[in-house]
């Protein structure tokens, strides 16, 4: 028997209250002490029982009977249990707050590069020897040598915005499509052939992600990733980044970074030279509330 029928709101569609029924059921068949405990329903405003009920069975315990159906959430627990669930309710079961949240990603690229390239034309007699040279007759023997030493820096910057509600997960990703050149096998009557053919390969960069409020601060679960065209020959440099954090609201907080560096020396009769390149890539993330 149910001690608080007015719970039941009155809206429900037939097929609805027959089903709710039926769980009804089920509780007040409950033996033991939990027969004694009335049964409330509570009908939720904005949260689904997907979201609301793990946090509402630890709260009652093994002693008590949490169901549900539709947007209305089923107790069968003592009073002063059912009053827990109230007031845990009355905190979580409200709209969910809209979040802008932003991912930045910055490198930069460093390289140097030096050496020398000497050349020389001498001649003998009738005739000459090169070294280095391009060999043109001279009328008499000369030499050159060239120094170099150059260094380069490059910064780039790529940043990705979506709002996102509270709890929810959210996605973005955008990026273009690059020509790729690869080769197929094939057969015709069992001769074997290879050729050339060209096609498409997305390269994209976003994220996703799912926030989580606690007073000023939000935890993100953080799935990141960046392609890029990589020169020549249809490579794709690519990076991936997942990840936990906890933010404060309004400021940047860093995810990781990748660094990597190379270096690099030719010489031979005349000539020499030295490279060196650095490139660093810097991931950050900034949550802001756009209802708070």
């Amino acid at each position: 028997m149910l001690s608080a029928p007015h719970s039941i709101p009155s809206s429900m569609p037939a097929r609805v209250l027959c089903r709710l029924g039926l769980l009804l059921c089920c509780l007040v068949s409950a033996r033991g002490a939990l027969a004694d405990y009335p049964i409330e329903v509570i009908e939720l405003k904005a949260r689904t029982l997907g979201e609301v009920l793990p946090v509402v069975r630890p709260l009652v315990g093994s002693d008590a009977a949490v169901t549900g159906m539709g947007n209305n959430l089923i107790i069968k627990a003592s009073p002063a249990q059912v009053e827990a669930v109230r007031k845990v309710l009355a905190e979580i079961d409200r709209p969910p707050k809209r979040l802008l949240i932003t991912v930045s990603n910055q490198g930069e690229d460093l390289g140097s590069s030096s050496g020398y390239a000497a050349s020389a034309d001498i001649k003998i007699g009738q005739g000459q020897v090169g070294i280095n040279s391009p060999g043109r007759p001279v009328g008499d023997s000369r030499a050159r040598i060239a120094l170099h030493d150059a260094d380069t820096q490059r910064s780039r910057t790529a940043s990705q915005q979506v709002q996102a509600l509270e709890g929810r997960p959210a996605y973005i990703s955008g990026g273009s499509q690059v020509p790729v050149r690869e080769r197929q096998d094939y057969f015709v009557n069992g001769v074997p052939y290879r050729r050339e053919v060209t096609g498409l390969q997305d390269v994209s960069s976003g994220f996703t992600v799912v926030p989580r409020l606690s007073g000023e601060f939000v935890s993100l679960e953080i799935l990141q990733h960046n392609d890029r065209p990589a020169g020549t020959g249809g490579r794709i440099d690519t990076q991936r980044a997942g990840t936990t954090v906890r933010a404060r609201l309004g400021e940047w907080v860093d995810l990781g970074g990748i660094d990597t560096s190379g270096a690099g020396s030719r010489s031979g009769l005349g000539y020499a030279t030295r490279s060196q390149n650095l490139a660093t890539q810097q991931i950050r993330v900034k949550v802001e509330c756009l209802d708070c």
